[in-house]
């Protein structure tokens, strides 16, 4: 017997059964366990409360901001907005500190765009450039973080936005790229489908940042923070690809997506990017393979083990 309706399990990027099915058997105990996979220098590691986590990112940002200038060189990094718990952290300890940001150049991972290429509009708090001003910018303008220094991806600099960065970093790359995990597997908005574009895996790892059509996952997962509101996701976004990502010197990745009631909708995936395979259709898997961390929230390492809460 035939079910009704077309099969669309092809939407799923990853599927294996025997992989998903290890993955979702880790344990928190286990979360932080090393596979062959793994770099010398990549981790895991778990900050069990929300405060803790955004701190401790923040700290991070900073410290890696005050060693660039202790060494004399400019400090290129990579920010996202999701996380974005860190930003009031780093904010107040600038200032409190009254470090000088002079040296610093921030390249945003992306922004919202409709198919006509326009980026959202920036006033809207569905904006990352919004939000970024609103939780950092804006806070730390006074001390020397420049306009000219602060970068977003968009239809004017898409084209050169890795150029960019390799000019501002003199031909390093960037010195840390900090984000999330996406349900999708997606780092940045470099979501799995985006895999069917190239013809092999090292074009595909040394892909340029790009004008990219988001995958439905990515707007399922992030139309959660309105309630379930599909509608008022752009479809687009202007993102970086893994060329930037895999060029860094470093990669600090931060899982803090929890619902509350139990539930997390990054406990599988964060594990799947960690432990997994490494392949095209789990992007952030990559990060295994590379000097990096990913560190979960205790509630999204919480073991899987079935539904968390009723529905009823």
């Amino acid at each position: 017997m035939q079910p009704l309706g077309a099969d669309l399990s092809h939407m799923i990027p990853f599927a294996d059964e025997s992989s998903c099915a290890a993955v979702r058997a880790i344990s928190k105990a286990q979360i932080t366990r090393r596979e062959p996979q793994h770099h010398d220098g990549f981790s895991i590691r778990v900050v069990e409360e929300s405060g803790d986590l955004y701190l401790a990112m923040a700290q991070d940002m900073l410290g890696r901001i005050v060693q660039a200038a202790e060494e004399g060189r400019p400090f290129v990094g990579v920010f996202p907005v999701g996380p974005v718990g860190q930003y009031q952290h780093l904010a107040r300890m600038i200032l409190k500190q009254r470090l000088s940001m002079e040296h610093c150049t921030v390249f945003f991972m992306d922004e919202y765009a409709y198919e006509d290429g326009s980026t959202i509009d920036k006033g809207s708090p569905w904006s990352f450039e919004f939000v970024a001003g609103r939780h950092l910018l804006d806070h730390v303008a006074a001390a020397g973080m420049a306009p000219e220094r602060v970068h977003f991806p968009g239809p004017g600099n898409i084209d050169r936005y890795d150029e960019m960065i390799l000019e501002a970093s003199e031909g390093r790359g960037a010195d840390v790229v900090y984000g999330g995990i996406g349900w999708s597997g997606h780092f940045a908005f470099w979501d799995p489908h985006l895999w069917q574009e190239f013809g092999s895996e090292a074009d595909w790892q040394g892909a340029h940042a790009a004008f990219v059509r988001l995958h439905p996952m990515s707007v399922l997962h992030n139309c959660l923070r309105a309630g379930g509101d599909w509608s008022s996701i752009p479809p687009c976004a202007y993102t970086i690809g893994p060329g930037i990502i895999l060029g860094a010197a470093y990669r600090s990745f931060w899982l803090d997506a929890y619902l509350g009631s139990g539930m997390s909708w990054q406990r599988f995936i964060g594990r799947l990017a960690t432990h997994g395979p490494v392949t095209p259709l789990v992007p952030a898997s990559y990060l295994q393979t590379l000097p990096g961390e990913v560190v979960f929230l205790g509630a999204v390492a919480q073991d899987i083990g079935g539904p968390k809460a009723s529905w009823q």
